[in-house]
């Protein structure tokens, strides 16, 4: 990839970012694409938020990525906010236009995109998903917005999971995350984890899902062995995934966001394969 005086900037804001497969990805396709953009990871402190931000403008960035733990932290800096990020409250996708940012969160339909790829259709199920962050925001409006017909939250904090739920509305109920607890659930179709904490503590597992066995284990992590959270699927007997699909789409997303043209979807994945 050849820099020039030309090249359009655009990137990945977060902390931390050091591992993210984002920019393999995004580079992979404007090099298919031949397109003049390069994506690089900003280290972004909590407290240089606000800087950050402001470099977007100053610096004529095209656009970034927000990842944890910015999501919700962000709104405040931006001059516009797309449906998408509103209808969750958070924000995954900052566009630069002259001067003008604009927030999107791709991240939402990102994963019912990758739900449908696994032949998996939100509408009419019971949904049970771990945490109350921008994450869990973006990916309980998409479900509700699918025809989902419960939505359990479950948090450590009890009153940023009621505060989601009832952001969401009807749908959502919440409960607190107790540690080594049994989670009572009836015929849930989908658990979905948006926890960064590990899943196994102290030799035993953060929650009993006994009762959730069959249903589809969805963890937003990804890497290159499976989590704890889907070795406990594994050992429910339960089908599983891990977040590369989510990433790859919400990703493809963001590209046609940056550039304005349709994503090499196959590029990317490829590209997140090999990383």
């Amino acid at each position: 990839m050849q820099i020039t005086g030309q090249t359009k900037i655009t990137g990945l804001f977060g902390d931390p970012v050091q591992y993210s497969l984002s920019p393999a990805m995004h580079n992979a396709a404007f090099k298919h694409l031949q397109l003049p953009y390069v994506y690089l990871p900003f280290p972004v402190d909590k407290s240089k938020l606000a800087a950050a931000v402001e470099a977007v403008r100053a610096l004529k960035i095209t656009g970034v990525n927000v990842t944890v733990p910015h999501k919700e932290a962000v709104i405040p800096y931006l001059d516009r906010l797309d449906r998408s990020a509103e209808r969750c409250g958070a924000v995954n996708t900052i566009v630069n236009r002259d001067g003008v940012l604009t927030g999107y969160n791709t991240d939402g339909q990102g994963f019912i995109d990758a739900l449908a790829e696994a032949g998996f259709t939100p509408a009419g199920k019971k949904v049970v998903i771990l945490g109350a962050g921008g994450a869990a925001r973006a990916v309980a409006a998409a479900l509700i917005d699918q025809g989902a017909a419960e939505i359990m939250l479950i948090n450590r904090t009890l009153q940023k999971a009621a505060a989601l739920a009832d952001f969401l509305g009807p749908q959502a109920s919440y409960r607190q995350l107790i540690p080594h607890s049994k989670v009572e659930v009836a015929a849930v179709d989908l658990v979905v984890n948006t926890l960064s904490i590990p899943f196994r503590q102290e030799d035993q597992w953060l929650l009993d899902l006994t009762d959730a066995r069959g249903a589809l284990f969805y963890d937003l992590r990804y890497g290159k062995m499976p989590s704890d959270f889907l070795v406990l699927a594994d050992e429910l007997n339960s089908p599983r995934l891990d977040g590369l699909g989510m990433l790859l789409h919400q990703g493809a997303r963001a590209f046609t966001l940056f550039t304005g043209q349709a994503a090499p979807v196959e590029v990317m994945r490829a590209a997140l394969l090999q990383s």
